[in-house]
């Protein structure tokens, strides 16, 4: 399907993609993991954005981001982005598949490493409108993500699956603060394996608040972040269960869990060197892994990276990665 989207746009006489801009981004390298190396790919893309002008002040904008896999020259299954939306002095809209209000705000301060840090927000959605907003002093953004798939088929009567909601606040040139909400309207625990609503099956409600900030000094920048998850269940779908919520009484919390991000990143002098250091708690399985890693740029188009992830009662990983844009 996406060779067919390629081949589509392609075919588009070039005198309509005038104000758009071609872009991509192939990342390879060796990984050394559990006693294995391999080749892997790493977060490779390419993608076509721009936008045009719609009158009344209005600019139309687009952006089509696709997965590619350097290491077997494929697509990867499932794309990043792909979107269209208005843009005006009231902010953006947007609709289709977006970076999260979550991740634009708290999740992109915390999420710094190249290949195994972890944010805890969630990154993109589809199926999602949005509306964002920004100046000087902040960047907000609202999402809303409407029922589709496995979410609509059980759960028919309701077409919201996810709020999210992101605001980030500038203090000056010293960094920023950050908070942000998640709420999971409806998730199913399948007890019975039907892969359908029925007796005895949970029903379930996440919360998610996220907190961040950073402040930089010269090239030296530290960050702090923490989330809380909280899980509220709601009932069994139908008929009864004496295990329904395990014991839990309907609409309480049954279950917190609690993670605490900590790094900083900045150059080392005039070599050109860069670095990123994460830490991070994540109390619900008492893993405490960090990441170190340096990277040097190769030019204006390119860089080489090297990273190491220590992982409590987990493989340790090291890898080696050659990054070229275009």
């Amino acid at each position: 399907m996406a060779i067919l989207v390629f081949a589509g746009v392609l075919s588009v006489p070039s005198a309509v993609f005038a104000e758009a801009n071609w872009y991509g981004s192939l990342r390879a390298g060796l990984d050394f993991s559990g006693g294995q190396i391999a080749v892997k790919d790493g977060g490779s893309r390419w993608g076509i954005k721009g936008s045009a002008e719609a009158g009344e002040g209005l600019t139309a904008v687009y952006r089509f981001e696709h997965k590619i896999n350097t290491a077997t020259a494929s697509l990867s299954d499932g794309g990043r982005l792909s979107y269209v939306g208005l843009s005006g002095g009231f902010g953006t809209v947007t609709a289709g598949q977006i970076w999260s209000a979550s991740y634009n705000s708290a999740g992109a301060i915390t999420d710094n490493s190249y290949f195994n840090g972890d944010s805890q927000t969630t990154y993109r959605h589809g199926s999602a409108a949005s509306y964002a907003f920004s100046n000087d002093l902040m960047a907000l953004q609202f999402d809303a993500v409407y029922a589709d798939g496995d979410f609509k088929k059980d759960n028919p009567n309701d077409d919201l699956e996810r709020t999210e909601f992101g605001l980030s606040v500038n203090i000056g040139d010293m960094g920023k603060v950050a908070v942000a909400f998640q709420d999971d309207k409806y998730t199913l625990t399948d007890v019975d394996s039907n892969d359908a609503r029925s007796d005895n099956d949970t029903t379930w409600r996440t919360k998610t608040t996220s907190v961040a900030g950073q402040v930089s000094v010269g090239d030296l920048t530290a960050y702090v972040g923490s989330q809380n998850k909280k899980s509220i269940c709601t009932g069994v779908v139908s008929g009864t269960s004496a295990n329904a919520c395990d014991g839990t009484t309907d609409g309480q919390v049954n279950s917190t869990a609690k993670t605490t991000f900590f790094g900083i990143r900045g150059g080392l002098g005039d070599t050109g060197v860069s670095y990123v250091f994460q830490w991070r708690d994540k109390k619900d399985t008492n893993r405490k892994p960090w990441i170190l890693a340096l990277a040097k740029g190769l030019g204006d188009s390119a860089s080489m990276q090297i990273e190491h992830s220590n992982v409590d009662g987990g493989d340790n990983a090291t890898r080696v990665n050659l990054q070229v844009n275009f």
